[in-house]
């Protein structure tokens, strides 16, 4: 498994050329402003008819990421068939590995079609929070079994003692103490904490609790810079230090903790309070990827997703509402696109005084 969001200034150049019949450009298609309206749009563009989500930033692969925030989506949608269709193709190409979690990434130019059998745990987070939230919607007893099986193998297989307590490893290799001369790695978006308040429902035998409060203790501890800001990856070696092998940013992984934070309502605001005074402030022209070390500006985050996640985190803390223009979607990439989504989502669960 390797940074996913790693180089996406990168890629830059690659959009325009990337094929697929769904790469248009944002500023061609008008605004869409309802929910089921901004499902149907999202469903069209970036979901094949078979249940792949389509990531067009990055060769059109698929993953566990990606099919989780789709099948989140279409649970919130009431779109059983939709969820179905997602569901059926995540269990018949990335459920390969036997144990319970799930392969992370699908590329349609391999063979196999997937080479790298690791897991990603908040893709499979992602997948299980979807299974419970459409078991208990539309009271599918299937999905909430799987939706258990998977919290179990999740606990069993992907969190270990550390000096946060009972912490979430990233993937079962490659992130161990022995693995890096800075081990163990831990990144701190994949403590997805409204999936891990599900899980603490749906599977209670486990102590969800004590994972809970492990992320929470690492977004205390790694506040990095005059920003205080975490970076995407964080070594726990001798407490918390920027990972070595990682570029040192609060970049495209991070900018989802606070979006997490919020969307479980359980955090003491002062750990929000955080990331709006280093980040979302107003008083910066556009939230950026951020050098955790130093605390400055790398690159602007232009497109609006990001920018959405800016403006939730300032409801949360100031009590902001959103600006008109981001509270309908386009659809430009699928992560930008899928942050403005969920950070909808995530509003008008907790914070609908904010739209």
């Amino acid at each position: 498994m390797t940074l996913r969001r790693f180089g996406l200034a990168c890629l830059a150049a690659l959009y325009l050329a990337a094929p697929g019949i769904r790469d248009v450009e944002a500023q061609d298609a008008p605004p869409i402003v309802t929910p089921q309206a901004q499902w149907q749009a999202y469903k069209d563009r970036f979901i094949g008819s078979e249940g792949r989500l389509i990531d067009d930033s990055a060769g059109n692969v698929s993953h566990t990421e990606g099919q989780g925030y789709a099948m989140l989506l279409a649970a919130f949608a009431d779109d059983a068939p939709a969820f179905a269709r997602l569901w059926s193709w995540t269990q018949a190409n990335l459920y390969i590995r036997g144990d319970g979690l799930a392969a992370w990434r699908w590329r349609p130019q391999d063979t196999p079609h997937v080479l790298d059998h690791n897991n990603a745990t908040d893709g499979d987070l992602l997948i299980s929070w979807a299974l419970a939230e459409a078991g208990r919607r539309w009271k599918n007893p299937n999905y909430i079994t799987q939706a258990h099986k998977n919290a179990l193998a999740i606990a069993r297989l992907v969190t270990y003692d550390s000096i946060l307590g009972r912490t979430l490893a990233p993937g079962i290799a490659g992130f161990g103490p022995k693995d890096s001369d800075d081990g163990p790695i831990v990144n701190p978006s994949y403590w997805v904490f409204p999936a891990i308040d599900a899980l603490a429902e749906i599977a209670p035998e486990v102590d969800w609790g004590a994972v809970r409060a492990s992320g929470y203790a690492l977004l205390d501890g790694a506040k990095f810079g005059p920003r205080r800001l975490p970076s995407d990856w964080v070594s726990l070696k001798s407490g918390f230090q920027p990972a070595a092998k990682y570029p040192k940013t609060f970049g495209y992984d991070a900018i989802r903790a606070p979006l997490y934070l919020i969307w479980s309502g359980h955090s003491e605001q002062a750990r929000l309070q955080s990331f709006a005074d280093g980040w979302a402030n107003a008083h910066y022209q556009a939230p950026s990827v951020i050098d955790a070390v130093t605390g400055a500006a790398v690159e602007p985050f232009t497109e609006e997703g990001y920018l959405a996640v800016a403006a939730l985190v300032r409801c949360a803390a100031t009590g902001e509402r959103f600006p008109e223009n981001l509270r309908s979607v386009h659809l430009d990439r699928y992560y930008s696109a899928t942050l403005h989504m969920l950070s909808l989502a995530a509003a008008r669960q907790r914070l609908p005084q904010c739209l």
